[in-house]
């Protein structure tokens, strides 16, 4: 069916039967506005579905004409309708700017190189730390029963002290402590790694350097 041959077909028998709009809207209690929609094939202001048949048989009977063949007719013409409607174009995504994996890769490479430094940072800090606390050992000293010391020292540290009647040290580690008395070095006592006292009388410390007892 041609374009507009429904819509007119519908308008030449109501007014071949001298029926008014007015007339058409009382007896079917459709509104003026749907019917001149209907006869003008103006489809965006009509309802679809069972409303709009209900309006194609209502007004079909009021007529006199076959409800059928006119329902056939408004399916016909509404659906070339639709198959003539421009389809809507595809949406699609935009593609990202060409520049933006450059970008991505010189943004990694940065986190890279700054994880790498930071890690440095924290284990060369982790290290240094690690070495001075190996490095201080713990030395408590007496010197004529009296607690000189009673702490660790730090590694390349010298300390002076005097006695007369007893001197004793003691430490974690002799091998890595430097004992002089009278400014003569003491041998070492026991293996890397071991712990032990020294302990020096009053004999010892008169005889280092003619009774000079000053360790």
């Amino acid at each position: 069916m041609a374009r507009g041959n429904f819509g007119e077909r519908l308008k030449r028998e109501r007014e071949l039967r001298e029926v008014s709009v007015d007339e058409l809207t009382k007896a079917t209690r459709i509104s003026a506005r749907f019917i001149g929609a209907l006869e003008n094939e103006d489809w965006d202001k009509l309802p679809g579905g069972i409303f709009g048949h209900g309006f194609v048989r209502a007004i079909a009977r009021y007529l006199g004409l076959d409800e059928e063949a006119l329902l056939g007719e408004y399916d016909l013409a509404r659906a070339e309708k639709s198959a003539s409607a421009p389809a809507k174009p595809e949406e699609r995504i935009p593609a990202p700017p060409k520049w933006l994996p450059a970008v991505a890769v010189v943004v990694i490479l940065l986190l890279v190189i700054g994880l790498f430094y930071a890690a440095r940072y924290a284990w060369r800090r982790h290290a240094s730390q690690r070495a001075a606390k190996q490095a201080a050992t713990r030395m408590p000293i007496l010197a004529n029963n009296q607690i000189l010391l009673d702490t660790q020292v730090p590694a390349y540290v010298t300390r002076h002290f005097s006695a007369n009647q007893q001197f004793v040290v003691a430490t974690g580690d002799f091998s890595a402590v430097l004992l002089e008395l009278n400014g003569r070095a003491l041998s070492r006592v026991g293996a890397p790694g071991d712990s032990g006292t020294m302990v020096l009388s009053q004999k010892d410390l008169k005889q280092a350097s003619g009774g000079n007892s000053e360790p």
